[in-house]
């Protein structure tokens, strides 16, 4: 949350130093040089001094957020403190500022401005915000009881100076509270999008892709073959007698079975492969960069694997055996369909050959 509000607050910050020049370059040359001529005051003179300090702070500090605005708030973490200085610095300068002016024409807009700005627009950390509002508005009350000898206008001036304090102070913190809250609540919402995403891609039995991951990965996986002529190929895999296993043992005996052989295909494929639960008893694979024959090595060692596996449920040893069909990933736009057809036909083989084998599709297959 800090890194977000700081990236906001640079942002701004930025926009506001632009801002403050846009104004204290005019001022100097139309207004603070026109006084320096005509009123040969010593006060006058440090003002447009200070009135220079302010201009050339806000261009160094704006050249330094431009050059430092491709950094890594974490490698950089020097930057979150980067916009508390600034306006601290800013407003401390337009503090001292209103202090002189009072003894020339006794204008505070310069500080009510900058700190309005600044107040409003910077996201500080409640607490922090009294002691970087409290040291400037402290310098502008000095300087105004100081140096203002007019009564009504030091009442003036102080009675507007509390109300803006108090407003700024007060903004500061409901902002930053407002702005953390819906960060959190924008955070949560993004979580739990993540969270549905998840769930809408993985089959909750089995812990495995589902189909709808799987068409995703098919798809990604022939545009790229149809760009590097790669091959790939699928795998449609199936219980034998699933039903029966079922009826003797019960569903849970069944449920049983399909999370431990998703667990035994999951350790069996590589990194780039992609296993899934194609539904009810059946599951599919996508090999990347396999050709049909290589497919079948793999078919041929999880059918083995999977017939001398004794699964043990609840004291009682239950073997299986699954029947495999293999088919050649289709690289034609919207052809994967055509080649789960081919798989489910070749599956359809294997489960006539007399189940707990493996057949490759073919087209005369088909026929």
């Amino acid at each position: 949350m800090e890194k977000h509000l700081t990236k906001i607050s640079l942002v701004r910050l930025r926009f506001l130093l632009i801002a403050v020049v846009l104004i204290e370059v005019p001022f100097l040359l139309y207004v603070e040089r026109v006084r320096l001529i005509e009123q040969a005051h010593d006060l006058v003179f440090i003002s447009y001094i200070l009135h220079s300090v302010l201009t050339f702070v806000c261009l160094a500090l704006l050249v330094t957020l431009f050059m430092l605005r491709d950094h890594d708030i974490d490698k950089a973490p020097f930057l979150k403190r980067v916009p508390l200085h600034a306006v601290f610095l800013i407003l401390i300068i337009a503090s001292v500022i209103a202090l002189f002016d009072q003894v020339t024409h006794g204008h505070v807009t310069i500080f009510t401005i900058y700190m309005l700005s600044f107040g409003l627009l910077i996201y500080v950390k409640p607490y922090h915000h009294l002691y970087l509002y409290g040291v400037p508005f402290a310098i502008f009350v000095i300087g105004v009881v100081a140096f203002q000898e007019d009564s009504d206008i030091l009442r003036t001036h102080i009675i507007n100076g509390v109300i803006i304090f108090i407003a700024v102070l007060f903004a500061s913190s409901v902002f930053y509270k407002y702005a953390a809250k819906d960060f959190i609540y924008n955070e949560m919402l993004t979580e739990k999008n993540k969270e549905l995403e998840v769930l809408s891609t993985i089959d909750p039995l089995t812990g495995l892709p589902n189909r709808r991951h799987f068409d995703k990965q098919v798809i990604y996986e022939a545009s790229i073959n149809r760009r590097y002529k790669h091959i790939a190929s699928l795998l449609m895999v199936d219980i034998d007698h699933f039903k029966a296993l079922n009826d003797s043992y019960g569903h849970d005996a069944g449920d049983f079975i399909l999370k431990e052989l998703a667990q035994v295909f999951r350790k069996s494929v590589r990194e780039s492969d992609t296993v899934c639960r194609w539904g009810g008893e059946e599951f599919m694979f996508l090999l990347s960069h396999t050709e049909v024959d290589g497919a079948k090595v793999l078919a041929e060692r999880l059918r083995k694997l999977v017939s001398a596996t004794a699964f043990a449920y609840h004291g009682t040893k239950l073997s299986i055996t699954i029947s495999i069909g293999i088919a050649e990933l289709s690289n034609q736009k919207d052809g994967f369909e055509a080649s789960y057809k081919d798989a489910d036909v070749a599956l359809y083989e294997a489960k006539n050959a007399g189940r707990n084998c493996v057949k490759i599709y073919s087209p005369k297959e088909k026929a």
